[in-house]
């Protein structure tokens, strides 16, 4: 909006602009200050007074195997690794250790000084426990109100007794318990469900650096400094372990099946080692008549390949089982790696490159669309599609490995029908020792695999480390920590009050102030008159008109009260407002009722009269007119009455209707009977004849019409006057509603000699002072 230009209406800037909202809304402000500062006080003073402590431990996060493969791939894994903090697995561990499903409620007592050890678990029953002296020895009681259970006796025990009971064991320190000033002391025992929630409420992480995501912080919080860091240390050891034991769980189960083989292994070749002893215990002269390498060869051989198809079937079953896509991209990349180790599989290579193409494509993918998007469904089928042709590939060198197996099959049984010419102790030497060599070859294979895979896991590194450890912090006084909160509750509270006075002004379609009005409407403002209040005091030269007048005509005497001197500053203005042409006639009126047009109206015609100027205030109100209840005057006959009757238009008809007020020079035409038509009639030439010889009689004619929001009267007569002049309440008036009107009223706009404020708050004692001042 462009700033209005004039005198009356230059914008101003946005410092006063404010500065207005604050004297305005003062009262909003500083109740809602009060209110809301002093209900934050109290809160915090009852329930949030006691110091929360946080400490927090640093993470960082690495995998070697992937630094320098696909990146976005490690941040997506290291994102979903940190969900293991708010498992109940983990934090029930953390519970456990630390004890927080158990706390002591008797003010001023230790826990650690209390018990000389204590130990609760999962299935300790939640409740209230309450330790009491008695003759030498204690009473253990017991309740629990979801169990409607109250001061159960539980046992009874001594000092030196080590307490087993609803899955709880404690021993008390009897010195420390007989020096406290408390008759018993009480502890809880909570539900170990409800300590996991609390305990998750009360840890928060964050990654330090979103664009990697290997710095993560964990922090915690406590009532206790101590427990805080206790918490936080605690959860990160617990979370490296957890995220380790994930990781080699593949490991592990693969070491498991190896030792099985390796025991059945060794059991075989232990076996097969005391058969030979026996024999050749039994048969000291007997010798092996012919080489046995050919036969231990081919039997070794066909062991590499039967175990080779083996682990090469588990892979593609896993692969077709795999419970999830993921899973299954996990167990292809196994796939394609067994066969690049393989021997005379030239699309090996082919469909490494394609794996590694297709995975980079998917983890570009997960940055930017959700997993159904078409992109996403595009990728997978192309992974599903190359997944079958590895599958086939594999099952092909499957059948190729197993013919290779029957064709060693033939050559051992070709070896052994060599084997079957020998004698016979001859022969059974052989064949125990082909066994032999045979089943250490076996055993041999298993153990170089297990030591390989043991070394693999010993030798992992992990990729999970605490940097930082979280500190104890510092201890805090409750005083201190409500002075803090007490600011922050000021800042919100003034904030609030701030807030509130903003939107009220925003939403308010009202004015306080002049400046608001000439601002709003771009109109003059000729006059601000402040609220007449009834005083209790009446000066003398007046009293005897108490009851015949309304008490708020406060220009009857001359005394210069803030209010009398608004009117009479108001009529100079009107008086000289044109040098070129004397004003000798204006309507008075208002938008809607209830504005004070009637009260502006006669106070202002009294202060014409009290210039010695004949003056006439004719109420052109044919609805609802009230100057005659002002003035105390009768109400008919009337100008109504005279519009309808046919009487002839001059002075001496219109005398009739003339009425004397109280005020010298002040004289007054009632509204009169109330007509069906009343802007007909003031529209009519008659009126405008009438309004012709009043004015060629009388110095100065006020008409005070009807509020322009629903009729059209004051637009009507306002070419047959020298101007109107509007009055617009203070924080009543409908400023939007009220410019509608100037603009849909076009003569009232161009007629308009000003605007007057009325009922304006103003420091009355301020103003006053200075009245009584300048008087002095």
């Amino acid at each position: 909006m462009k700033k209005p230009h004039g005198a009356f209406a230059e914008g101003e800037n946005e410092i006063k602009k404010y500065l207005r909202i604050l004297k305005r809304r003062k009262i909003l402000i500083s109740t809602t200050f009060l209110a809301v500062f002093l209900g934050w006080l109290g809160y915090v003073s009852l329930y949030d007074s006691y110091p929360v402590y946080s400490s927090s431990v640093l993470l960082y996060f690495q995998n070697p195997r992937t630094m320098s493969a696909v990146e976005e791939k490690g941040q997506t894994v290291n994102a979903s690794r940190i969900t293991f903090l708010e498992t109940n697995s983990l934090l029930g561990q953390i519970v456990q250790e630390l004890q927080l499903n158990f706390s002591i409620v008797t003010p001023g007592v230790s826990k650690d000084k209390l018990f000389s050890f204590v130990d609760v678990n999962p299935e300790s029953d939640p409740g209230l426990y309450r330790v009491a002296p008695k003759g030498g020895q204690y009473e253990l009681y017991y309740s629990n109100p979801a169990t409607k259970v109250k001061d159960r006796l539980l046992l009874v025990f001594g000092a030196q007794d080590t307490v087993r009971i609803h899955h709880i064991a404690f021993q008390v320190n009897a010195p420390y318990l007989s020096s406290l000033p408390v008759k018993a002391v009480e502890f809880n025992v909570k539900n170990f469900d409800s300590s996991i929630k609390s305990l998750k409420s009360r840890i928060s992480y964050k990654w330090l650096d979103r664009k990697t995501l290997t710095n993560l912080s964990i922090s915690a919080t406590s009532g206790s400094p101590e427990m805080a860091a206790r918490i936080a240390n605690t959860l990160a050891e617990k979370f490296v372990q957890f995220d380790s034991s994930i990781k080699n769980r593949k490991g592990n189960e693969i070491l498991k099946i190896l030792e099985d083989q390796l025991q059945v292994a060794k059991q075989d070749l232990d076996e097969v080692n005391q058969r030979l002893q026996r024999f050749q215990e039994i048969n000291p002269q007997v010798t092996a008549a012919v080489p046995l390498t050919p036969v231990t060869t081919l039997q070794q051989n066909q062991n590499d390949l039967r175990l080779k198809i083996n682990d090469l079937k588990n892979l593609i079953a896993r692969t077709e089982n795999a419970a999830s896509f993921n899973e299954q991209l996990d167990q292809a990349r196994q796939l394609v790696t067994y066969l690049l180790s393989a021997e005379g599989i030239p699309t090996a290579s082919v469909f490494d490159q394609e794996f590694n193409a297709l995975m980079t494509e998917r983890n570009g993918l997960a940055g930017k669309y959700a997993p159904t998007h078409f992109l996403f469904v595009e990728n997978e089928n192309k992974f599903k599609s190359l997944i079958a042709k590895v599958e086939t590939a594999a099952r092909e060198h499957v059948t190729k490995l197993m013919d290779r197996a029957s064709n060693l099959e033939k050559n051992i049984s070709s070896e052994q029908q060599n084997l079957a010419r020998l004698p016979l102790k001859q022969r059974q030497l052989s064949e125990l020792m082909v066994e032999q060599g045979v089943k250490r070859n076996v055993f041999e294979t298993v153990l170089t695999r297990y030591n390989q895979a043991k070394i693999n896991s010993e030798v992992e590194v992990g990729d999970v480390f605490i940097l930082d450890p979280a500190p104890v912090p510092p201890v805090q006084s409750r005083l201190s920590l409500i002075l803090k909160k007490s600011l922050l509750g000021l800042a919100l509270a003034l904030g609030l009050g701030l807030g509130l006075a903003i939107v009220r002004e925003f939403f308010d379609k009202t004015v306080q102030t002049p400046e608001d009005l000439e601002t709003r409407l771009k109109l003059p403002v000729i006059g601000s008159i402040p609220v007449i209040h009834n005083d209790s005091e009446v000066p003398e030269n007046i009293k005897d008109l108490k009851g015949k007048r309304d008490t708020k005509l406060i220009t009857l005497d001359y005394s210069p009260t803030l209010e009398s001197e608004s009117y009479r500053d108001l009529r100079t203005k009107l008086l000289f407002m044109n040098e070129n042409k004397e004003l000798s006639s204006f309507i008075v009126t208002s938008l809607r009722p209830g504005e004070g047009k009637s009260l502006t109206s006669s106070n202002l015609a009294i202060t014409f009269a009290q210039q010695k100027i004949s003056t006439l205030l004719i109420d052109g109100d044919l609805r609802r007119g009230v100057l005659h209840n002002v003035f105390g005057n009768k109400k008919k006959p009337g100008l109504s009455d005279f519009l309808i009757s046919k009487a002839t238009v001059d002075y001496e008809n219109l005398s009739k209707l003339i009425q004397k007020t109280i005020i010298p020079n002040l004289y007054m035409i009632t509204a009169g009977t109330p007509i069906p038509n009343p802007t007909e009639m003031l529209g009519s030439e008659r009126m405008s004849s009438v309004l012709e010889v009043l004015k060629s009689r009388f110095g100065m004619l006020l008409l005070d019409t009807a509020p322009f929001q629903a009729s059209s009267d004051a637009a009507i007569l306002s070419t047959s006057v020298g101007g109107i002049l509007v009055v617009v309440r203070a924080e009543y008036t409908n400023i939007e509603q009220l410019s509608r009107k100037l603009q849909e009223y076009r003569n009232i706009h161009e007629n308009m000699l000003g605007l007057v404020l009325n009922m304006v708050k103003v420091d009355m004692k301020k103003e006053r002072y200075q009245y009584s001042y300048y008087n002095y």
